[in-house]
């Protein structure tokens, strides 16, 4: 049992309503879990009614309670069928929330929260592999949003050590929002970069939307951030509160931070398989000091600094004590970086196709280029790109910008399309104006040019954000080379 129904009443601050015939209290109705779609319903779940497109709600409510749910929460009572069972409340997704905040701390467990502008699906997979070695972890699978992430917490199981989430945003007060409703004990911040500027209008507003995560932090909660950004880490020394222990990550300086730990990277290598370092942990009063050598499958500061976090958060967990967990932890790490690179890889019969199909900014552009890049050493290289989408005004600059460091990397051929196509062929040609670029009308056209350039032996790039299609285009392209 998770709750009674009077608990998920009082969690909510909805009202029970009975439309059954026998006499019910709430405290006499135990709930077993929590579904938010009909086919998710197990026999005790709670159902809450979102709306399905078109589907009446009441249709939906009777449907959820032959499925077995021992009730359902509503915000319109009309809807609730004849015997059925109901908390009511005036917004569903806000009660989802709360029921899931109550949880949060019902569970008795520690809970890390992760964003970032890029790098925080890595960052928190890595640390989920990580933690997995000793503790039971629990990992947002769904949504980074309020729905999503309350909905992973209310199906941590109960016997679970740590719940990792990770947190997106796209406007000012919903890092706030998600941050009071986990209530991190940890909270990171990968970095600060472009990602919806064209929403949020600078990067001090993206900055001051990051910090937003230490909103809800618990207290005596620390938050971790990455210090190669100074301006992230400087505005953190300044802003918060010294009771907010603050952790500098470190992959691409060893200057000496004004905080109270230092997690950095020594003796970094590289070599064909990826990148090889040593995590170095420093406390400020000296008392301890700890160090474990890592290798992951990537190249580039953002992959030596997702390791970090993962190194980081083992040790605020107190599992890197011995050489067993130690040798458990970089094996994870380099499992996971060998699994996630910067994208799916496969290495076909004819072609290697590297598949990148997440939101794009100027930064993870850069940071795809090069991984492709030394991915795709003694190949010719071939990219299929589409543009950055929320850029809003600074399209134009920041995708003239993608080009300039696309045309870095000594690509053969660039095929591009997009609305700021344009200013991506006009940045790339500032650098080298050698280098063949042809403008698409559309990812059809992409995968058309494509099939009549690409040859055996070939490298291929597909960069492009969510829901243009190039994972079609790029699958079509692995099924060819397989055949």
């Amino acid at each position: 049992m998770m709750f009674t129904l009077e608990e998920v009443k009082k969690a909510v601050g909805g009202r029970f309503v009975s439309k059954t015939e026998d006499i019910v209290f709430a405290t006499a109705v135990e709930v077993a879990g929590v579904a938010t779609e009909t086919m998710e319903i197990s026999d005790g779940d709670l159902y809450f009614a979102f709306p399905v497109g078109d589907t009446d709600a009441g249709a939906l409510l009777s449907e959820a309670m032959k499925l077995g749910a021992c009730a359902v929460v509503t915000d319109d009572e009309k809807n609730i069928p004849e015997g059925g069972i109901a908390v009511v409340v005036e917004d569903l997704t806000r009660a989802l929330c709360l029921l899931a905040s109550h949880y949060r701390f019902k569970l008795g467990c520690k809970l890390i929260a992760v964003t970032g502008s890029i790098g925080k699906t890595t960052a928190r997979l890595m640390i989920s592999d990580v933690l997995s070695t000793a503790l039971k972890v629990h990992m947002t699978e769904e949504r980074n949003d309020d729905i999503g992430i309350s909905k992973s917490i209310l199906s941590a199981p109960s016997d679970c050590d740590i719940i990792v989430v990770e947190m997106g945003m796209k406007k000012n007060g919903q890092i706030s929002y998600l941050s009071k409703i986990a209530r991190p004990d940890i909270a990171i911040i990968t970095n600060v970069g472009y990602s919806h500027i064209g929403l949020l209008g600078s990067k001090d507003a993206i900055l001051n939307a990051k910090m937003e995560i230490a909103d809800g932090l618990t207290d005596g909660g620390i938050i971790a951030v990455n210090a190669d950004d100074r301006k992230l880490f400087d505005h953190c020394v300044k802003v918060l509160p010294i009771n907010n222990f603050i952790a500098g990550i470190q992959a691409g300086s060893d200057e000496d931070l004004p905080c109270p730990l230092v997690v950095s990277a020594e003796d970094i290598t590289e070599n064909e398989a990826g990148t090889t370092f040593k995590v170095v942990l420093k406390r400020i009063d000296k008392r301890s000091e700890f160090s474990v050598p890592v290798s992951v499958g990537m190249y580039g500061e953002n992959a030596i600094r997702n390791a970090l976090f993962a190194v980081f958060c083992a040790y605020m967990a107190d599992i890197t004590g011995n050489a067993g967990n130690q040798k458990k932890i970089a094996e994870a790490i380099e499992n996971r970086s060998d699994m996630e690179c910067t994208g799916e890889i496969a290495e076909t019969n004819r072609y290697l196709v590297m598949t990148n199909a997440y939101n794009s900014s100027p930064e993870s552009m850069e940071n795809t280029f090069l991984n492709f890049s030394k991915k795709a050493n003694g190949h010719r290289k071939i990219l299929a790109l589409c543009g950055m989408p929320e850029l809003g005004k600074f399209a134009p600059g920041l995708h003239e910008l993608a080009g300039k460091t696309c045309a870095s990397y000594d690509f053969n051929r660039v095929f591009v399309t997009g609305e700021n196509a344009d200013d991506f062929i006009r940045g790339a040609h500032m650098i080298d104006m050698e280098l063949g670029i042809v403008k698409c009308k559309d990812t059809e056209d992409v995968k058309r040019r494509l099939e009549e350039y690409v040859k055996d032996g070939d490298a291929l790039l597909f960069k492009a954000p969510r829901n243009f299609g190039f994972e079609t285009v790029a699958k079509c392209f692995i099924e060819k080379g397989n055949a």
